[in-house]
């Protein structure tokens, strides 16, 4: 039988939950019966991850991308000049499906794909933007998957037909080698709360720095950890190089498992997040998890069920609850940690996520004719 050729591009400058995501995805994909080309679009972080999962990514240079700044003429000039790549690439390769998951690059392939009689699956994992380029350009989609209800409710009702929610797959490094140390970690004394996320506006690592500074005059064994990639020297402009010795910047790390491991509290204060897979690893990594409640975020939890929700912009409260988390009894602590992992073993398991992209991805290539149940 012949096997379904399945390219997923990406421009290849960053690692965030769509690429985790895919990998997932792509790794756990039957090979008997798919073949899969993670692309990259630049040699940068994005390509040794790949190569470090186990996977070999192919390359195709654009100089440039779509973009809702850079005003209608240059975009169309953009799309123009990416479709003479794009086009002979996927006729060489002879790609049956292309599934996008990155919008950066996404916007330059619906054009290409069409032209080259591909099919075409989107991801769609933020909320969908107002801008008419988007809007056209969907038409020429076979399928819009939706990683949560807050992102499917976000899109133009023509759009919604054809669309369905799939929950992202979300596993974790049970490796026990820690590669990593810090004194502060090692004292059983000190509450050690951790902030993981790239850092962008919507992450609001501000709030997070007020909330830690707040919770620090009153639990003065408290040491706070910010771990993630800070490209737009964001954090440096809060902070006004006014150095914190209770607050500490780890940066980049490829051992987020460890510092969930080794953290007592876990606070998420992103905003209109499509999903926040960053939460589940913390329910699977057996941490209490604070976060805001916006976006997708009360998909996941359950508030005092399986973890806490606070309401947006309230310092006050998000300290609150912290502390009282902080200083929660075990075996109402464990009570918790135990649901949280229990739900997100059942919602997000990689299994039922392969399943029901398999079935798509047999539905508009017409190997097998399935019915896709939203």
């Amino acid at each position: 039988m012949k096997k379904i050729r399945i390219c997923y591009p990406f421009v290849g400058d960053s690692i965030g939950g769509s690429h985790l995501s895919s990998i997932e995805l792509i790794k756990k994909l039957d090979k008997k019966k798919f073949e899969t080309i993670p692309l990259l679009h630049k040699k940068d972080i994005l390509h040794q991850h790949l190569i470090n999962e186990g996977l070999k990514p192919q390359f195709l240079k654009l100089d440039d991308f779509v973009g809702k700044k850079k005003g209608v003429l240059r975009n169309l000039i953009i799309i123009f000049k990416n479709i003479l790549k794009i086009t002979p690439y996927i006729n060489k390769k002879n790609i049956d499906i292309i599934h996008l998951n990155d919008s950066s690059a996404g916007l330059s392939w619906i054009l290409p794909t069409k032209i080259s009689r591909a099919k075409l699956v989107w991801h769609q994992r933020i909320v969908f933007p107002k801008w008419a380029l988007h809007n056209i350009l969907f038409f020429f989609t076979e399928n819009i998957i939706c990683i949560s209800d807050f992102v499917f409710n976000s899109l133009p009702k023509f759009n919604k037909k054809k669309s369905l929610k799939i929950f992202n797959p979300v596993t974790i490094n049970k490796s026990k080698k820690n590669k990593l140390s810090n004194k502060y970690l090692k004292d059983k004394k000190i509450k050690k709360v951790l902030f993981l996320a790239n850092i962008i506006e919507s992450k609001r690592v501000d709030l997070f720095i007020k909330t830690a500074q707040a919770i620090s005059k009153i639990l003065t064994n408290s040491i706070f950890f910010i771990v993630g990639s800070d490209k737009k020297k964001i954090l440096k402009k809060i902070l006004k190089k006014r150095i914190n010795e209770k607050i500490i910047y780890v940066g980049f790390s490829r051992y987020k498992e460890f510092w969930l491991k080794n953290c007592d509290l876990l606070i998420l204060t992103s905003e209109n997040e499509g999903f926040n897979r960053t939460i589940v690893e913390g329910m699977l990594s057996k941490i209490p998890v604070v976060a805001v409640d916006s976006g997708a975020h009360k998909e996941i939890i359950k508030n005092n069920f399986n973890g806490w929700l606070v309401k947006r912009n309230n310092l006050q409260e998000l300290t609150n609850i912290s502390i009282k988390v902080l200083n929660l009894k075990k075996k109402d602590l464990k009570k918790i940690i135990f649901r949280a992992e229990k739900f997100a073993k059942k919602k997000f398991n990689v299994k039922n996520h392969v399943n029901r992209i398999s079935k798509i991805y047999y539905a508009i290539d017409g190997t097998k004719k399935h019915l896709i149940n939203l």
